[in-house]
């Protein structure tokens, strides 16, 4: 695996030799130690063939300047470049906000620590671009200034002054690079590298190969000490569980002690931090990023779209689509909106082709929709959990499920939480022909069940202009406010389904359109609401899976465990029918008995079956109360 050393010298001659002095850093007032803007190098054309002029000329210059087995020890940091970084320190450690300064002190402390057990060469920034490296990236440049002036104090009798070379080592960063990075991405880190006159590793490819690459020079080179990774995983990113601030890397990854700074910071954290101190930061948060991958699995987060409704010449509506800047996020749960699963194409909108769907399901996993024969339901409430609200929607739809032929298989009740719902999602889609979710749809902090859709079926979620349309439409045409936008955020290639006589006649409730995303309808939680809305899908979109069941009941005097016999033997003598055995505590009945199949034929004669096995005088013709909830 190919590996390089970008040093600040090589890094300024290469843009320089690029590009001209437009993408240098722009002269001017000390922006938190770096001379930029959150645009620098934007001014790059990134289309592509500059990106690989970029890399190709990089790799040229470098070559020419330093080696290439990455194993070079860490070069003196200029002087100035050191004074702005042991700046910044003094400035992070002074933060006196309530909500920043505690966990920035903190962040500082862990990078301390580091320094101390690891050494000025043993701690390595993972450095990406993305905002949370670029936290990482300040942090760590100001830690080690602030460490190795701390030892230059010690050794002499004039502390204050600037260390000597030898006590001025570069912040040593890492760059997994990849081919379809954005070149916005590799301008911006080459840029801020520079400026602070860093030393990065660059390798192409996966963070495991990689470290174990860069392992391997550093071993090849006589250094063997065990190192420390820098990461920025935050609260809420999906490999933070079970992280601390000092934590060993897994089992399966080379061996190194990961070191978590800003594991409790927040996205709004992330950007106060960078936005109170004038850090630059790559220019794609401008337009909407708020979660940065590759050209293959990042969109502009639909959470932040600006829609200008625009008449073109020809007549008819269009939509035109602007994004506030990142840090206008204001639901922060909503930070990876624009991320699509790195293994997943993105689904074509199939305007309701139930059978374009199936064919994305593994072949034979489930049946279409219309004929669906398997069903599940997904309850969704903290309220329901805690037993302050009875829920009523699961017992409706396995009533009206079943009376259309479809056999209910499972029915799960789960908390407001977006994996536990994806989760479930996912297992019922991947199963079942049907899935059908009751609440957490709605503008609240609670409301997680789109998201939730978005993630168990691998799709990324965007702004849904029909969706929008009909939400304007529903408000006399007046503006959409920000918790109306939000619910026009849709799973890519959702279908919105409406009742084809909705205009007819229908309640006004079958108006409003329901989502569905592959073999899963979204269903409100609100019980008037979500009655009305499967009555609709079983009316127009599912078809009967199965002719209905014949049930027949056979109400004993006699407690169950008198008739185990008899109801075994019954069981054995009558294959084609189900048989079920309830206890109940009346006066005059203790047992029910319910035979249920397909075939009438079938389950009259297996009644018959059971009837002669019971002494007569155990069976209730008449009993006290009505059973017919057992029938349905």
């Amino acid at each position: 695996m190919a590996v390089r050393s970008f040093v600040s010298a090589a890094l300024l001659l290469l843009v320089d030799v690029v590009v001209g002095t437009s993408t240098r850093l722009a002269p001017g007032p000390q922006r938190g130690g770096l001379a930029a803007r959150s645009h620098v190098c934007a001014s790059v054309a990134h289309d592509g063939s500059t990106s690989a002029r970029l890399r190709g000329g990089l790799s040229r210059v470098l070559a020419s300047l330093v080696p290439t087995d990455g194993a070079q020890q860490p070069a003196a940091q200029s002087e100035a470049a050191f004074a702005r970084a042991l700046g910044l320190h003094a400035r992070f450690a002074a933060c006196e906000c309530p909500r920043l300064g505690p966990p920035l002190r903190r962040a500082l402390e862990i990078f301390a620590d580091a320094f101390r057990l690891y050494g000025a060469d043993g701690v390595l920034g993972s450095f990406n671009g993305g905002k949370d490296a670029v936290v990482i990236f300040h942090l760590m440049r100001a830690a080690l200034a602030h460490h190795q002036q701390g030892l230059a104090d010690r050794e002499t009798s004039a502390p204050g002054q600037l260390p000597p070379a030898p006590l001025r080592a570069k912040p040593q960063l890492i760059y997994f690079h990849d081919a379809r990075e954005f070149g916005e991405v590799e301008d911006f880190v080459a840029a801020a590298v520079a400026d602070a006159d860093a030393q990065l590793h660059t390798y192409e490819g996966g963070i495991v190969e990689g470290l174990r690459a860069h392992i391997d020079a550093q071993k090849a080179a006589g250094r063997t000490a065990a190192f420390a990774f820098a990461l920025g995983t935050r609260q809420g990113d999906p490999n933070c569980k079970g992280q601390t601030a000092f934590a060993p890397s897994s089992a399966w990854m080379p061996p190194f002690m990961r070191v978590n700074p800003i594991l409790d910071w927040d996205y709004g954290l992330v950007w106060q931090f960078l936005r109170t101190y004038e850090l630059p930061y790559c220019a794609l948060y401008d337009r909407g990023y708020t979660s940065l991958g590759t050209q293959d699995d990042t969109l502009p987060n639909p959470a932040l779209a600006i829609i200008d409704p625009v008449q073109p010449a020809a007549g008819g509506g269009a939509a035109r689509a602007r994004f506030r800047p990142a840090y206008m996020l204001a639901d922060y749960s909503l930070e990876r909106a624009g991320r699509m699963g790195k293994a997943s194409k993105p689904p074509a909108a199939n305007n309701g082709d139930a059978d374009a769907d199936a064919a994305r399901a593994q072949p034979g996993a489930r049946r279409p929709v219309e004929r669906a024969r398997t069903a599940g339901v997904v309850i969704i409430g903290d309220e329901i959990l805690k037993g302050q609200i009875a829920d009523t929607n699961g017992q409706y739809a396995m009533r009206q499920l079943r009376a259309r032929g479809l056999e209910v298989r499972r029915i799960a009740f789960v908390r407001d939480d977006l994996d536990e719902i994806s989760r479930e999602v996912r297992l019922q889609s991947q199963q079942l022909d049907l899935v059908l979710t009751s609440g957490g749809v709605g503008p609240t902090h609670d409301d997680v069940t789109i998201r939730a859709l978005a993630l168990a079926l691998d799709r990324p979620i965007e702004f849904n202009a029909p969706m929008a349309a009909m939400i304007r439409e529903a408000r006399g045409g007046a503006p959409l406010s920000p918790e109306q936008e939000k619910m026009a955020l849709l799973p890519r290639g959702v279908s919105l389904r409406i009742a084809p006589a909705a205009a007819d006649g229908e309640p006004p409730s079958s108006k409003w359109p329901l989502v569905q995303a592959e073999n899963v309808f979204v269903l409100p939680g609100v019980p008037a609401f979500f009655a009305a809305k499967l009555d609709v899908i079983l009316a127009h979109f599912v078809g009967g899976g199965q002719a209905r069941a014949h049930t027949r009941t056979l109400v004993l005097s006699v407690h169950e465990e008198e008739i185990v016999k008899q109801l075994n033997e019954a069981v054995r003598a009558n294959p084609a029918v189900s048989f079920g055995s309830y206890p109940v505590d009346e006066a005059d009945y203790k047992t029910v008995v319910t035979i249920e199949g397909a075939d009438e034929l079938a389950v009259q004669a297996a009644l018959g079956t059971l009837t002669r096995m019971m002494p007569p005088d155990v069976i209730v013709r008449q009993p006290s109360k009505n059973l017919e909830h057992m029938l349905q």
